[in-house]
């Protein structure tokens, strides 16, 4: 399909969504929602849809390729020696160039490792500290040289379940590499984008005393590098397609934002109101809330914008994220809108085989790692693992459930989860010769969590 073609099927979709949200935007409500893994029905006073299952956390397909997905760790390093030789190098080091000295940052950090091998915790995390603190004594709060070791500490406190403490040492880490460098430099990228994903893995973990700060926490972190990529890259410049996805991923976090903790219950926030004293940080998040499906719309429109804007976009790209909308109108029940740009896609990409990738079978949305869990536990005590044979609507719905798993009193309580959570899993649906249809008998294995 020729590049003027691909650009006015784009042009053209864009400007009916633009109408579509300008004549629906007074009447969007917004539903607060909770996996609790139950089926919601509607009250014929106040319809509530039912809460989508956090695909990825408490449910995922045992050969869904999201499942091979592990969160950074920095690798441990191998012991330079036995402790006692370390210990003794040193002392010998102490005293022929002070307790303060900059030549014992490295020896310190291989007694730490030589430690943490041998289950000596407590000291490691001392040494580890102490290796820290000389390296800012002597290089100054942002030196590169403690990156290392800040990994390193981070890693044996999530090891040992000290998640609070790693999250401290990590912001910290955030600012050392973050500092003097503009965003467009590939190490404050990737610090950038392991922090984001850091601060989500905390949200889902539930790991503090409000869960909404982080998700303001990560719409900065976006937003912040997409205004300073434009400034000095253009509108129109790739590097800020990984900020947009990220922007739009965000988007699906907040879709399901369940409330706070208030003494052990879960307390739903549905409107501006909800707080007498809000600060600014809760208002900031319920303008992101309240306009949550317009951002995240607009995130991915750029995203497709800056593509067409770029001479060495393949069609397959530009088919891509036209269907990365479409699975955000699907997510959020736009299912008109959903179907259009699906069979859209389909048309914009003349490849067999990505064609056969993405569109042979119903995929769980959201198909991007948003509710993968991070290094922190969601707090989940049981799991099981449940065959189902199903049906999936042209509107993205499991349809005419059939158990496969034996049944029997050990197996019955996760196999009436996943009958539930699937009820709510989101699809993106089958296409065939370029038309959304009803996908039937489709047999699944999931793992389970609850």
């Amino acid at each position: 399909m020729s590049r003027p073609v691909l650009t006015a099927i784009i042009r053209r979709t864009s400007v009916l969504a633009a109408l579509a949200a300008a004549l629906t935007a007074s009447t969007l409500t917004t539903a607060t929602v909770v996996d609790t893994g139950q089926a919601q029905c509607c009250s014929s006073i106040q319809p509530e849809l039912p809460p989508a299952t956090y695909y990825g956390a408490t449910m995922l397909r045992n050969d869904d390729p999201i499942a091979a997905t592990q969160p950074y760790q920095a690798v441990p390093p191998d012991p330079p020696a036995a402790i006692d030789t370390l210990l003794s190098r040193i002392d010998a080091l102490e005293g022929q160039n002070g307790a303060m000295s900059p030549v014992l940052i490295e020896p310190l950090r291989g007694l730490a490792a030589a430690q943490l091998a041998g289950s000596r915790v407590t000291d490691a995390i001392s040494t580890l500290r102490r290796s820290i603190h000389l390296a800012r004594l002597n290089d100054g709060l942002h030196t590169p040289q403690q990156v290392a070791m800040l990994e390193q500490l981070i890693g044996v406190h999530v090891r040992t379940g000290n998640f609070a403490a790693a999250d401290r040492q990590q912001q910290y880490l955030y600012r050392v590499q973050s500092y003097g460098r503009r965003v467009d430099n590939p190490q404050k990228y990737e610090a950038t984008l392991r922090y984001a994903d850091w601060i989500r893995g905390a949200y889902l973990g539930d790991l503090g005393q409000q869960r909404y700060p982080r998700l303001v926490g990560l719409n900065d972190l976006y937003e912040d590098a997409i205004e300073e990529l434009e400034e000095t890259r253009g509108e129109s410049s790739r590097e800020l397609l990984p900020y947009l996805q990220r922007r739009a991923e965000l988007s699906y976090l907040i879709s399901v934002y369940p409330g706070e903790q208030e003494s052990g219950v879960r307390v739903g926030a549905s409107s501006g109101n909800d707080f007498e004293l809000a600060s600014e940080a809760q208002l900031r998040f319920f303008r992101m809330r309240d306009h949550n499906f317009r951002y995240g719309l607009e995130a991915l429109q750029r995203k497709e914008t800056i593509l067409l804007n770029n001479d060495d976009t393949t069609s397959e790209e530009l088919a891509s994220a036209h269907m990365a909308i479409a699975d955000w109108y699907q997510w959020n029940r736009r299912y008109a809108n959903a179907i259009r740009y699906y069979e859209e896609a389909w048309a914009l990409s003349d490849d067999a085989a990505w064609r056969e990738q993405v569109f042979q079978e119903p995929l769980e949305l959201p198909r991007d790692t948003v509710f993968t869990p991070g290094v922190m536990p969601l707090g989940t005590l049981n799991k099981a693992e449940v065959a189902l044979r199903f049906d999936v609507s042209r509107h993205g719905e499991a349809k005419d459930i059939t158990i496969l798993s034996e049944e029997n009193r050990e197996t019955q309580s996760g196999i009436t989860r996943a009958y539930h959570y699937l009820r709510n899993v989101r699809f993106r649906p089958r296409l065939l010769d370029g038309q959304v249809v009803r996908a039937e008998n489709v047999e699944r294995t999931y793992q389970v969590k609850y």
